[in-house]
Formats: C-alpha cells, structure tokens, sequence
C-alpha cells in the first residue's frame, strides 16, 4: 500500500521522504498525515494544513451535497467517502467534451501526532469540506526529574 501524500506548496519534502517515493504533507515537528487512498478512484484535490490549534484537511467537492459525504474516524485513520451525482442535461445529448469527474470517492488520511481525534469536526461550504483535527499538548518525550527515594 502506497503512503503517498500531497504537494506542500510553500516548501520541498525533506530529503528522507523524497527518497522513499512519497511527498511529506503538513509536517512540522510530529504531526504528519499520509494519503492512504487508492491510487485509481476519482480523488478529489486536498490540502493538509496546520496552525496553532489544529490541523485542516480542506477537500474540494464542489457540487457533492452534504448528505452524499461521510467523514469517519476509524482508528488512526480520517476516512471521507461521498459521491458527485452526473449533472447530465435532460434528453438526448451528444458530448463534444467531457473532463468532469462524477462518481464515488475515497480518501483516507493516516493521522500521526498529537492531535485530538476524539474532537474531530467537519464543515461543507461552497464545495469545500473543511475537516478540523484540535492539537493536543506533547504528553510523551516530555522531561520530568523522578525523585529518588529510599529504603
């Protein structure tokens, strides 16, 4: 299974992701989300980004009504299904040009960090679902000094 992730677009990948086939989305410090889709279903365009609170997965799906989305959590994992209904003119109709993608969809995005999945939150406007993922405080690597007792 590939672990292929987007494009940032203010940066290039650190030279271990470049080599190992993927591009890195949305890393700074410990937080990473990897694309686990499948490389042959439709796969509408996202970006992954971070700001102090959160991470944002923003998904674009325009013309996908809200009730033909669902964003799941499932383990470690963001899964977004939906599917875009054909808008085909009423009657008989020959195509000159077809580009537009219709059909089911899959994404799934591993999350790996410090984030919140328990508070997840997801909002459609004009064609865009926003998915936002709170941050959490670094419980793990955190130095404490252990008193030594005895006895």
């Amino acid at each position: 299974m590939s672990r292929k992730t987007g494009v940032s677009r203010t940066g290039s990948a650190p030279p271990d992701a470049a080599q190992a086939g993927g591009k890195v989305r949305g890393m700074t410090g410990r937080i990473a989300l990897l694309d686990l889709s499948e490389a042959g279903a439709y796969r509408p365009p996202s970006d992954v980004t971070e700001v102090d609170d959160a991470v944002k997965i923003l998904l674009e799906v325009p013309g996908v009504p809200p009730d033909a989305l669902q964003v799941w959590v499932r383990g470690d994992c963001i899964e977004v299904t939906g599917e875009k209904p054909p808008e085909f003119p009423s009657g008989e109709t020959s195509f000159l040009c077809l580009e537009r993608i219709f059909g089911r969809f899959r994404r799934v995005f591993e999350v790996v960090g410090c984030l919140n999945l328990g508070e997840v939150s997801a909002r459609l406007s004009e064609g865009l679902l926003v998915i936002t993922i709170p941050k959490i405080v670094e419980r793990r690597g955190r130095e404490r000094r252990i008193p030594v007792t005895t006895g």
